[in-house]
């Protein structure tokens, strides 16, 4: 063997090493071998181009969607993946395509993927350099942004559906092109996980759908039901629902006839007339507590004139006891079309009951709370948190029984309904702390109810003869929008409350 075959033969092995340890770009000088190998290394060179063209087939099946060329399902989960790791804080949008499977259905699968890619395209467009769109789904895209925030992300998007609309409104098109969204903001370093991220985002893209649905044109002879004829909901399948749990009235409202649905579970525990009352608002108002009334008016008001569409409330409403339960109210306000009536939609959480309740208060507790904060991240509202501590909670436990502990803060939570009259919802977050949440009150208002919680709370609670005053703090916190996981307000909203300054009550060392 000569020594130019020799080296030759060390280079197709040193070759082989650096592809066996991946490095995928190393190149075999094929012109310096000596002439009995060089076909040896063409056919390794055109091997291993094989290979790569093979490698890269099944890396784009695995990541990348055939029909729109963006990242797939496994695409999104890599991506998350690194961000994650990384700890870096993005804002992700959930998108549904609305009706594609009609499309489909009335003008076949190719008008279907051209659709598609339509609304493709007008995502594609609209967004920033450093943004990513993936299609995880036949209908269902989402967009990874690392610097937009929440609010930002929705009024881009809500202008690009809009842009749809009006380009495909003038009948021209098959279809009016639109889709839906739900945008989260996640935090991986202030404890978000990928599973609220995910419930969070496709949640507020249901909503969405369900209340800013577009109506196609309709066609000549399209069978059209009078609204007339048409009942709220079948009543067995309502009743059916309504017997699922005990704790939560659904309820149906023709806001055009005045007509409604109630369950049979609301009909006993409210003491309604029956299970289709007619002008079911002014009856429910009727219960309400006096203190509570006129802010729930005014919020109903408002989804009755179509101002709003998503109400979502916490007050007091008599039983049929004739006591007072604490409730929590959420609805959504479906417009009219030209088949179905106005309609106001929703379930009522009795709190008094309900699994979720504090059994010393009567109030939410902390999984309430969090799924309280997880509704508010569904609306674009500003909102008021206030935080309230019992301090010296385990002095008391420890000199006078763990019933006057109790008794401690079942009479501060029955002071904070009467501060809160109706405007916020109320919670007993962990041990003694109690968060009160509050929708659409401006800064001075919050501010207002934390001075009256401060004025109000610590009332003197007899333990016989003895006269206590409990010390407490309290913490606010505004924001403009709850554009944040819950675990990173109320982590928040702790440390706030433990820099408060003590309204000193009285002493039990």
């Amino acid at each position: 063997m000569n020594e130019s075959y020799r080296l030759g033969e060390q280079s197709i092995i040193a070759h082989l090493q650096r592809l066996a340890n991946g490095a995928s770009t190393t190149e075999l000088d094929v012109a310096a071998l000596p002439p009995e190998l060089c076909a040896i290394g063409e056919q390794l060179q055109k091997t291993f181009a094989i290979l790569q063209q093979e490698r890269e087939l099944l890396e784009r099946g695995a990541y990348i969607d055939s029909l729109t060329n963006l990242g797939n399902r496994g695409g999104l989960d890599r991506h998350v993946d690194q961000l994650w790791r990384k700890g870096t804080p993005f804002t992700c949008a959930y998108i549904d395509i609305d009706r594609l499977k009609h499309c489909n259905d009335k003008f076949g699968h190719t008008e279907g993927n051209r659709y598609i890619l339509n609304i493709c395209r007008a995502l594609t467009e609209t967004m920033e350099p450093d943004e990513l769109l993936f299609r995880i789904g036949g209908d269902e895209f989402v967009l990874i942004s690392p610097t937009t925030d929440e609010a930002e992300l929705e009024q881009r998007l809500e202008r690009t559906r809009a842009n749809l609309i009006e380009a495909t409104s003038d009948g021209k098109a098959p279809m009016i092109a639109s889709f839906s969204f739900g945008c989260s903001r996640v935090d991986p370093l202030a404890g978000d996980t990928r599973r609220q991220m995910t419930k969070d985002a496709d949640r507020k893209m249901y909503r969405y759908k369900l209340m800013y649905r577009v109506q196609q044109p309709k066609e000549n002879d399209a069978s059209m039901r009078p609204i007339a004829d048409q009942p709220p909901c079948n009543d067995r399948v309502f009743q059916a629902i309504s017997m699922s749990s005990e704790t939560r009235y659904p309820f149906i409202l023709n806001l055009d006839t005045g007509e409604s649905q109630w369950s049979i579970n609301a009909v006993r525990d409210f003491d309604l007339p029956s299970q289709h009352p007619y002008n079911s608002l002014d009856m429910w108002l009727a219960r309400v507590h006096p203190e509570d009334r006129d802010n729930v008016r005014s919020e109903l008001d408002m989804v009755v004139n179509g101002a709003w569409h998503f109400h979502y409330m916490q007050y007091r409403v008599m039983n049929t006891a004739g006591k007072y339960a604490l409730c929590e109210c959420t609805g959504y306000r479906l417009d009219s079309t030209e088949t179905e009536p106005n309609m106001y939609v929703g379930i009522i959480i009795n709190r008094s009951l309900a699994d979720t309740t504090d059994s010393v208060t009567g109030l939410g507790d902390i999984h309430a709370l969090v799924n309280a904060i997880g509704e508010m991240r569904r609306v674009a509202r500003k909102a008021g948190l206030v935080a309230i501590k019992i301090d010296d909670i385990a002095k008391v436990n420890a000199r006078f029984g763990f019933d006057a502990g109790d008794r401690v803060l079942a009479e501060s939570a029955a002071c904070l309904m009467d501060c809160s009259r109706g405007k916020g919802r109320l919670f007993r977050s962990t041990g003694p702390m109690f968060v009160a949440l509050f929708d659409e009150l401006d800064p001075e208002e919050t501010d207002a109810v934390a001075e009256e919680i401060e004025r109000f709370l610590g009332s003197p609670v007899l333990f016989g003869s003895f006269e206590y005053q409990p010390p407490i703090r309290v913490a606010t916190l505004h924001l403009d929008a709850v554009d944040r996981q819950p675990v990173s307000i109320l982590n928040e909203l702790k440390a706030l409350l433990e820099e408060a300054p003590q309204v000193p009550g009285t002493k039990l060392d």
